[in-house]
């Protein structure tokens, strides 16, 4: 596979506030609800979204014809459980999946919760709570603990005092405690995809097959909005770390917690017809989420072009 260049994602994406967004745009009803009158539309099927407006979510799904089935949302480690935007993917009979990152924001800027204070308990108060208002709200949750936790470019990411092993002590605590709370979570380890110099193997920072559910990896084509990076296809993206998770988990079901390219040093448009055309020799993918975001000057919503869009509109027209 093509050498990765880190970081794989800026670190100015993940301090935005998508929870603020979210309690708000649930609160003001933007819920992005089909109207009475409109017609049902079909599966996106393998396709999920990350996106930051249900208004959106819903213009989006117009164009390209088809409804995600699964939304995805992130959350620090301060905030409690999003019930208001769970009950209204909920309600509109989507799955749900939970992008928790342990770290807190603050004037002072943004600090990670060190992996041995969870694995130690201090934080079982909080845990527990959040365990107990995602079991009220009665609908299973996929969570991803600090999405890649590999990575050396984000406050919660690994360094001398936050190591691997501290990293599974903390996540099979945390599994331990929503077991006792009896939540309806489903657990899904997603490192980012392989890159030069990366500071721990996966093996070192999988939990252990009975602490995960399921496993992902999160991975983009940047293509030459940067210096360090080139145009990769999805398939240099993602094959050598597709084929490593495997290795070290085995048969667990597969999803791409974050994927997306950018337009720029090719054809984004041959990127997802590409994409498409290898999703299933990636046999135990079972769900993909497009990050329809826009970060800065990088822009990765699938309707950067109507090339682009109408590519992706036409794969999962062929792929539901």
């Amino acid at each position: 596979m093509p050498a990765v260049t880190p970081p794989s994602h800026p670190p100015a994406r993940r301090p935005r506030a998508l929870h603020e967004w979210i309690l708000t745009a649930a609160l003001c009803g933007l819920t992005g609800l089909p109207t009475a009158h409109a017609a049902p539309l079909p599966s996106c099927g393998v396709f999920g979204l990350t996106v930051d407006s249900p208004a959106v979510l819903d213009a989006l799904e117009r164009k390209v014809g088809c409804r995600f089935g699964a939304v995805r949302w992130f959350q620090d480690w301060n905030t409690p459980f999003n019930q208001a935007y769970a009950r209204t993917l909920s309600a509109q009979g989507r799955e749900l999946e939970l992008s928790w990152q342990p770290r807190v924001r603050a004037a002072s800027g943004v600090r990670g919760v060190p992996y041995r204070d969870i694995a130690a308990g201090r934080n079982d108060a909080y845990l527990r709570q959040f365990a107990r208002d995602i079991r009220r709200g009665g609908v299973t949750v996929r969570v991803t603990f600090a999405p890649e936790m590999n990575g050396n470019w984000g406050a919660y990411q690994l360094s001398r005092s936050n190591t691997p092993a501290d990293f599974v002590r903390a996540w099979r605590r945390i599994v331990n405690v929503f077991r006792a709370e009896k939540a309806p979570v489903r657990w899904v380890w997603t490192p980012n995809i392989l890159y030069p110099d990366m500071p721990s193997s996966y093996r070192a920072l999988y939990p252990g097959g009975e602490w995960v559910h399921e496993v992902g990896l999160d991975g983009y084509n940047w293509g030459t909005t940067n210096p360090w990076n080139r145009w990769l296809s999805f398939r240099d993206t993602f094959a050598a770390s597709y084929r490593q998770l495997k290795l070290v988990a085995g048969d667990k079901p597969v999803q791409l917690g974050e994927l997306a390219s950018v337009e720029q040093g090719g054809s984004k448009a041959a990127w997802i017809r590409d994409m498409c055309a290898a999703l299933p020799g990636f046999g135990q993918i079972r769900r993909a989420f497009w990050f329809h975001l826009k970060d800065g000057r990088v822009d990765w919503r699938i309707t950067t072009s109507e090339a682009s869009l109408d590519a992706f509109r036409r794969c999962v027209s062929t792929r539901r």
